[in-house]
């Protein structure tokens, strides 16, 4: 009989205390999507003492430079994984994000659906002092549309992903208003893992033909307190929003 070699037994018996210990400690698991927790974060409830919390993402619509663009701006998602062919989801049922599960030896201990934090959380009353241009190099004062109305279309440069529905359309649908209203309309694009060089993609890819800013510092989308995409604001003259709506507005409002 072939006896072990000492260093490579005492190694052996390490790696299977460690992996009873892990086997027998609980795991909390938040299911969640990057692209849903750039526009509104999950509420999480607090992180229970001897409970090891991963996050979770679906094997759908993302990649790894993703996930690592994401917790480099959100530290605190530093244990995100995607659920390669979603196994994790399938072993324990689940169907929707954002949502909680406690797990010890393989079996649920607990399980929820989690909400998100209010949307007035992302409100800032008071624009930035930082001037906001256009790509063309036209200022632009949130409070002052110098028009009778003005249009703002708040987008996204990755569309057509899937977590921006029915982009295409509604940017198609935007482009066709510019051409019918004689008021300035403004596309408005959000900062989140995109740069600017994206955002000129963005307007040559879908022929923009008004003006579009690239909101760099989420100054609009906070000031004007937008929590879905893609999504229309209008303004009178005095500055005062008079339509918000995911549908593209009709004119004469």
């Amino acid at each position: 009989m072939k006896l072990l070699n000492p260093i490579t037994l005492l190694l052996s018996l390490t790696m299977l205390i460690l992996s009873q210990r892990a086997a027998a400690s609980p795991i909390e698991y938040i299911f969640i999507t990057i692209w849903d927790e750039y526009m509104q974060q999950t509420a999480l409830p607090p992180q229970q003492s001897g409970i090891e919390r991963r996050f979770i993402h679906p094997d759908i619509n993302i990649d790894q430079a993703s996930v690592e663009q994401f917790t480099t701006l959100f530290p605190g998602y530093a244990t995100l994984q995607i659920d390669t062919h979603n196994q994790l989801a399938s072993r324990y049922g689940v169907r929707q994000t954002p949502y909680r599960l406690v797990v010890e030896q393989d079996q649920v201990q607990q399980r929820e659906a989690l909400g998100t934090l209010p949307a007035t959380a992302l409100i800032d009353t008071s624009p930035r002092e930082e001037a906001l241009h256009s790509l063309s190099g036209q200022r632009f004062d949130p409070t002052a549309p110098d028009a009778d109305f003005r249009v703002l279309f708040f987008s996204d440069s990755l569309c057509p992903f899937q977590h921006i529905p029915d982009c295409e359309r509604r940017i198609a649908q935007n482009n066709h208003l510019s051409e019918q209203i004689n008021y300035p309309v403004v596309s408005v694009i959000k900062p989140f893992y995109v740069d600017q060089a994206q955002v000129i993609a963005y307007q040559q890819r879908f022929k923009v033909n008004h003006e579009i800013l690239f909101d760099s510092h989420n100054q609009l989308f906070r000031y004007f307190a937008v929590t879905e995409l893609p999504y229309w604001v209008v303004q009178n003259k005095q500055g005062k929003v008079i339509y918000r709506a995911n549908r593209v507005p009709s004119f004469p409002l």
